[in-house]
């Protein structure tokens, strides 16, 4: 099993898009809305294709305050990069006023939200079709995927037995072994009074990819008779999705890789305007009257060749 996306909270979308676009070198695959909420936006970013593992996802609340990491939350994620690019990161970074730790993998900042991140070095590189044109980075250079994330968690034993006996996936020393090099750290949190409160940062879920649709309904009539929190299922046009919550409440999500971003819109130009899967298309008027009223046509640069519980889900 590896990962599939990664989806947080964001706070102001120009400096979201500016620095995951212009400083880390993703594209700007998808330029939406959340679909159980349509007045909230909603950005994914990943490489050229929007492969899934390659994905990270921000929803814009521009009211957010600042988040509180309670008794359980998800913290920050790590990103592969090819094997001897480190310097140039730190440079790069240093160069967008980002200072970076520099340690034997890789390195490790913080995003304008304060977001821990890790880029860890692989000996992966993309393929020709995955690679980021135009962004000022060389391929040799660019981020290669997701790798995983930490779940803080009150009862770590707990949260290994569900990604044990529903995933069938191997826990050593408090870690979470997916494919590769990916991998979600358990981490227990200490102080179990305090209430987690979304904000600034903030990670909503973390999707793990499944197979196909198949294999997500397997999973789910698995979760049902093993008596796991199945919050809901839903189709979101680029890919179908089971959320479930795991012992330590924190919201994990199967996904499939298919049908994927093209669905809607050509890949030459995924991202450069309002993105909606078929079923929302006949809501494009009522979305796109909405969001000209605060401002937002969705041609956030998107094109680089030019240039406290709620349910948010995707």
């Amino acid at each position: 099993m590896q990962t599939h996306h990664i989806s947080l909270l964001t706070k102001n979308a120009k400096q979201n898009i500016h620095f995951y676009t212009h400083v880390l070198g993703l594209r700007l695959v998808k330029n939406t809305v959340n679909q159980e909420n349509i007045h909230i936006r909603h950005l994914f970013y990943g490489d050229y294709l929007g492969t899934p593992g390659s994905v990270i996802t921000f929803f814009v609340l521009p009211l957010l305050g600042h988040r509180t990491d309670g008794n359980h939350f998800i913290n920050g994620f790590s990103l592969a990069i090819p094997t001897g690019s480190k310097e140039f990161w730190r440079d790069r970074l240093a160069d967008n006023g980002i200072i970076a730790t520099m340690n034997d993998n890789g390195l490790s900042f913080e995003d304008p939200e304060q977001i821990p991140i890790n880029m860890v070095e692989t000996d992966n590189q993309l393929t020709e079709w995955r690679v980021v044109p135009n962004n000022g980075i060389d391929a040799k250079y660019q981020i290669t995927r997701l790798l995983g994330t930490e779940l803080h968690v009150p009862d770590v034993s707990a949260s290994q037995q569900f990604f044990e006996k529903l995933l069938n996936l191997e826990v050593t020393n408090n870690v979470v072994e997916l494919e590769g090099a990916q991998q979600i750290k358990l981490v227990p949190t200490t102080d179990f009074e305090q209430k987690t409160r979304f904000g600034r940062g903030s990670i909503d879920h973390v999707a793990l990819r499944v197979a196909d649709e198949e294999q997500l309904f397997h999973y789910y009539h698995l979760a049902e008779d093993q008596g796991w929190d199945i919050e809901m299922y839903r189709d979101r046009g680029w890919f179908k999705s089971l959320y479930i919550r795991e012992p330590g409440d924190n919201r994990i999500e199967l996904a499939t890789p298919t049908p994927g971003f093209s669905l809607d819109e050509p890949i030459l130009t995924l991202g450069n305007s309002l993105g909606l899967p078929p079923k929302f298309e006949s809501l494009r008027d009522d979305v796109m009257d909405y969001y000209a009223k605060q401002g937002v046509d969705f041609t956030d640069d998107g094109d680089l060749s030019q240039s406290n519980d709620e349910t948010y889900g995707e």
